[in-house]
């Protein structure tokens, strides 16, 4: 009995993809677990680097630090303030303009969809510098108003952060919103109406409840993008502190840097950030229906003075939320003086952005080996955990998707932490870097893959097995072929994810590995504004390449960015 548990053991672990399954745990937990792990530990440790102390209170000083003085706990409210802020604005933006866009036959609606997914794609600090450019002290819409005596109220502070903020983050509940709205059926609609129900009121009480929990997603990606960026207000908020902006100034500032503080507050945005996607996931459960969509919901016909008011708003909306990155490539063809545009057109910006070829180099080569390794590990993961369903994989499963929930700047912490220093040394490296993009993007080939496979029978891939072909040379002779539409979706987007990729690479890098993101906010905080503009479009170029070839490939459906 015993050896045919054993067999059974073997048999179940140990054939090719078990083997895949444990190197998979393996990597996980080297490149998550291990630098998490290491962070909850520095957060712990007393000043001479230790866990044992005669003062009970010494390994949780820096908590104590933080809760009892006002600079900190202060900085966590301000985060929250602003954040959850931009969450409400981006959902009051964002489902009725996806609304508006899935059932009124608006025109232009791919110039729509173009702009809310360039807006989407674009570095979340390219905002802030834009608007500078355009409402700052010195920015062209400001100077244009005060020509005719208006005056604005200033950019700077909590404000201008969330008005970036919700710029840049609705496309996400957008997004989230037009795919909930794909899966309700056009027989719901047509029985509240028969009801004698307006149509506001069949919104209000039979769609809206049944796309909840895609709001809830989209307004959950909002929020963590939002808590975890610190590049926005550190160029607009003039003072503003928030956590990820002091989390990066405390483990970077060698003048008074506090690295136990930074671990204290990464573990603090971490408990944040996994409490809101607890909450979320308990919220979406509790407001799920299960529903067969077998027609989905058709274009509504309105008077024509609805449809002039709709498309107002969406057009308004929309270009608002696209003019940062047009204004970025056309102040990258004129003549700049520091922070100021003078207005000429010139190609000299580009010839002169000493930097940006090294910039650009560093970028392409950790982008393209970063997303290959993503690629080749999360499609072999993305396989196990759906045609090899056990416990190992139910875990691989859960760790492979944690990398969702921790922000930028705190991985770029537990990393440098990990492997910054004894016994690694890869501290400012290029590998160092390549990891932490790795482990971060892992995700979207998984999720890519899975989701692929989970459509798709196993029955060609039984039949190969049968004829006696190994389950390796099954696996890349039957099923990736069948799985290349997936595997090419998930690599595209760990491209354009990767190459605007900041909050981790700025913790990370040094000056042999400078990328494009860094380059620009490097440029922008010096006011060489002309320089910012260059290597902004340079970034926006190369971020949107991605995604155009996945468009090409895959239609203009932006679920591929889901």
């Amino acid at each position: 009995m015993i050896q045919g548990r054993l067999q059974n053991l073997r048999d179940r672990y140990f054939d090719f993809w078990g083997l895949v399954s444990i190197v998979s745990i393996v990597i996980i937990a080297v490149l998550l677990i291990f630098p998490l792990t290491r962070l909850v530990l520095a957060s712990f440790m007393t000043q001479d680097g230790t866990f044992t102390s005669t003062d009970n209170f010494s390994i949780i000083e820096t908590y104590i630090e933080f809760f009892s003085e006002r600079f900190y706990y202060e900085t966590l409210l301000n985060s929250f303030y602003v954040c959850i802020l931009a969450t409400i604005f981006s959902v009051i933006i964002g489902v009725p303009i996806a609304y508006l866009v899935s059932r009124i036959a608006i025109p232009g609606k791919i110039f729509i969809r173009v702009a809310i997914v360039l807006t989407f794609v674009s570095p979340p600090f390219i905002g802030a510098y834009a608007w500078i450019l355009l409402l700052g002290r010195n920015g062209v819409i400001t100077g244009w108003l005060q020509m005719i005596g208006i005056t604005l109220p200033s950019l700077y502070g909590w404000g201008g952060i969330v008005l970036v903020f919700t710029l840049q983050s609705f496309p996400f509940v957008f997004l989230m919103m037009l795919s909930g709205l794909r899966s309700v059926d056009q027989s719901l609609e047509d029985a509240g109406i028969n009801m004698g129900r307006s149509p506001f009121g069949v919104f209000w009480t039979v769609i809206l409840p049944l796309v909840i929990p895609s709001i809830s997603t989209g307004a959950l990606l909002v929020f963590v993008t939002t808590f975890s960026d610190f590049g926005t207000p550190m160029i607009i908020g003039e003072g503003y502190r928030v956590l990820a902006s002091l989390v990066y100034g405390e483990f970077i500032n060698e003048f008074g840097g506090n690295p136990r503080l930074a671990s204290t507050l990464s573990i603090l945005m971490l408990t944040v950030t996994f409490g809101a996607l607890l909450i979320q996931r308990q919220f979406a459960k509790r407001a799920s229906f299960d529903q067969e969509t077998v027609t989905p919901l058709g274009l509504r016909k309105i008077s024509t003075t609805k449809m002039v008011i709709a498309t107002f708003i969406v057009y308004v909306i929309v270009f608002t939320a696209f003019l940062p990155t047009l204004t970025i490539v056309v102040s990258s063809f004129l003549e700049t003086r520091g922070p100021l545009l003078i207005g000429e057109f010139t190609f000299d910006g580009y010839l002169t952005a000493t930097r940006l070829p090294v910039s650009f180099r560093n970028s392409l080569v950790l982008v393209l080996v970063s997303t290959a390794l993503c690629v080749a590990i999360g499609t072999l993961i993305g396989y196990v955990v759906v045609r090899r369903k056990n416990r190992i994989t139910a875990i691989i499963d859960t760790m492979s998707m944690t990398p969702y929930a921790v922000a930028g700047v705190v991985m770029g912490v537990s990393i440098s932490i990990s492997f910054g220093g004894d016994p690694f040394f890869l501290s400012g490296t290029s590998l160092i870097l390549i990891l932490s993009y790795f482990i971060r993007r892992l995700p979207y080939t998984v999720r890519s893959v899975s989701g692929f496979l989970y459509q798709m029978g196993p029955q060609t891939e039984e039949a190969s097995i049968n004829l006696g072909v190994p389950p390796g040379s099954t696996f890349l002779q039957v099923t990736v072929p069948q799985i290349t539409p997936a595997v090419l979706s998930g690599a595209l987007l760990t491209m354009a994810t990767i190459a605007r990729e900041f909050s981790s690479t700025v913790i990370l890098y040094s000056g042999r590995t400078r990328t494009l993101p860094v380059e620009v906010f490097a440029q922008v905080l010096q006011g060489n504004f002309g320089d910012a503009s260059v290597v902004g479009t340079v970034l926006i170029a190369f971020t949107l390449v991605p995604i155009v070839v996945l468009f090409k490939v895959f239609g203009k459906n932006e679920q591929v960015l889901l």
